[in-house]
């Protein structure tokens, strides 16, 4: 094991340690490989690179603290120039490139000092914190990287993205804290872009932007290919945007995600999934979910702020549309989406929709129970599809909301409204244009009685059956261009609706 302070660092928090602490690893990684302490105290430092075969080791009184100084931090070689996502930036607290077996353990924390890029907080609001510096460096950005292993260490105010990984394969992040600044732009927790065989479990994260965001950037696509095989468990997350986020840059296909047993609460939204550039985004499974979100502004502070917070808490969100821009690709492909065990509580409702174009193929949603309560005092009322050409427009809000999909199966689903209901709010589910929808089970009302509890526009396919309607109901299902046959209707029992069925022809 290697001291930095024996490579002369000096842990007080005002003097620079860059070289000392680089030379610690160098050294280590020249003699084969092994551990760099960074032992107790507060460790002031630029960029850093990790070698392979290194494990950083911060003991819990440990620091690293970063320099607010933008030439402490380098550009790793050749990489001036490349093409970056909003917020990214090409420099970094911990970098490495192409390093094999490579680690950051322990308890002490990684302290980026965000709070001293972004304007001072304002009690009582959830607007979006301006920038102060133009310059705010990642966490830790890793390249080309195998066999990674971060565990149980705390990184604390991230000035823009925590962890960023771009290619990397075989990376374990566990019982990490993520304590970001809750509305911090482009706040990042985990990236994983165009990576491969990513676990991440046990971890506590709060960030502004999205906590977990699985991706695939223009840049990491074009040099590692495809995002697959990554999973999700046991976590604790906490997002003024998407607490677990696929897309929104799918220039390479994202694959074989599984998120499991974990929390998610005070959320703008809950699981997203965007496809905007081309890519092919299927086989993923959500199971065994708390999810709580809430509205966190009105449509005009979106609108008027920069970087402003993208949502209207949809606790499920998918969505497949071309960007708004003139020359933006076809949005690509979601198919083959998992959703069972889930408990819901939420401002907005569901939202899946695709586009003539580009039409969410087989969905099913299982054993949910779905309770909605207003819970912000934002009117809500819109949709939000950013970034695309709709971008966000006023729409009423169903629980569940269904368009342009195709093979949709929604089996034991519950829909409760607690409390004073948002004027906004219809049905508990509606569809449009959606073929093959299958409806297994279903029980709930409307949020108000003289709306129906369901409603189908151009449904063809449809298929209800074990269902209810609740005392009280006025009408069960409206149907408008959409034709149901007798046979399509099995085992329900809709005596207390005054109108089971309502056909608008």
């Amino acid at each position: 094991m290697i001291n930095i302070k024996d490579f002369g660092a000096i842990g007080d928090g005002a003097t620079l340690s860059t070289a000392s602490i680089q030379k610690a690893i160098d050294t280590c990684a020249e003699q084969g490989g092994g551990t760099v302490l960074v032992p107790a105290g507060a460790f002031l430092t630029g960029t850093l690179m990790l070698r392979s075969y290194v494990e950083l080791h911060l003991a819990p009184a440990a620091r690293l603290v970063s320099s607010m100084e933008e030439a402490d931090f380098a550009a790793p070689e050749g990489e001036a120039g490349q093409f970056l996502s909003e917020g990214q930036g090409n420099r970094a607290l911990l970098c490495a490139r192409h390093a094999v077996n490579i680690a950051v353990t322990g308890l002490g924390t990684i302290d980026g000092r965000g709070e001293q890029f972004l304007a001072p907080e304002d009690e009582g609001s959830d607007t979006v914190l301006e920038i102060i510096r133009p310059f705010r460096p990642k966490l830790i950005d890793l390249e080309g990287c195998v066999n990674v292993v971060f565990r149980d260490v705390t990184l604390y105010h991230a000035s823009s993205w925590g962890m960023h990984m771009t290619g990397c394969r075989q990376v374990t992040v566990t019982g990490v804290k993520i304590l970001g600044q809750v509305r911090g732009p482009n706040n990042d927790g985990i990236d994983p872009d165009s990576c491969q065989d990513v676990h991440i479990s046990n971890c506590h994260i709060e960030t502004g932007d999205d906590c977990i965001v699985v991706k695939a950037t223009k840049y990491g696509a074009e040099r590692y290919g495809a995002c697959e095989n990554i999973t999700v468990t046991n976590c604790t997350l906490q997002s003024h945007d998407s607490a677990i986020k696929i897309g929104t840059e799918t220039h390479g296909d994202i694959r074989n995600i599984a998120v499991s047993n974990c929390v998610i609460r005070n959320s703008n939204r809950g699981v997203g999934i965007w496809v905007r550039d081309g890519a092919t985004m299927e086989n993923m499974l959500f199971s065994n979910l708390f999810i709580e979100t809430r509205l966190f502004s009105n449509e005009e502070d979106t609108n008027r702020r920069h970087g402003g917070w993208w949502g209207k808490s949809e606790p499920i969100f998918m969505t497949a549309e071309r960007r708004n821009k003139p020359d933006a690709p076809a949005p690509g492909k979601i198919r083959n989406i998992r959703f069972e065990q889930l408990l819901i509580e939420s401002e907005g409702g569901m939202f899946i929709g695709g586009s003539a174009e580009s039409v969410i193929e087989g969905i099913s949603i299982r054993n949910v129970k779905q309770t909605m309560r207003v819970m912000s005092g934002y009117p809500g009322g819109v949709f939000d599809t950013q970034p695309s050409n709709r971008g966000i427009f006023p729409h009423p809000v169903p629980a569940m909301y269904l368009n342009h999909a195709k093979d949709v199966a929604l089996s034991d689903v519950e829909i409760h409204w607690q409390g004073e209901p948002n004027r906004h709010w219809t049905q508990a589910l509606a569809a449009e244009d959606v073929e093959d929808l299958r409806v297994r089970g279903f029980r709930g009302n409307a949020a108000k009685p003289e709306l129906s509890v369901l409603e189908m526009t151009r449904v063809r396919g449809l298929r209800l059956s074990d269902s209810t309607a609740l005392p009280g109901t006025e009408v069960y299902l409206t149907l408008a261009e959409t034709k149901l046959s007798r046979q399509e209707l099995e085992r329900n029992d809709l005596s207390a609706a005054a109108v089971p069925v309502r056909n608008l022809g």
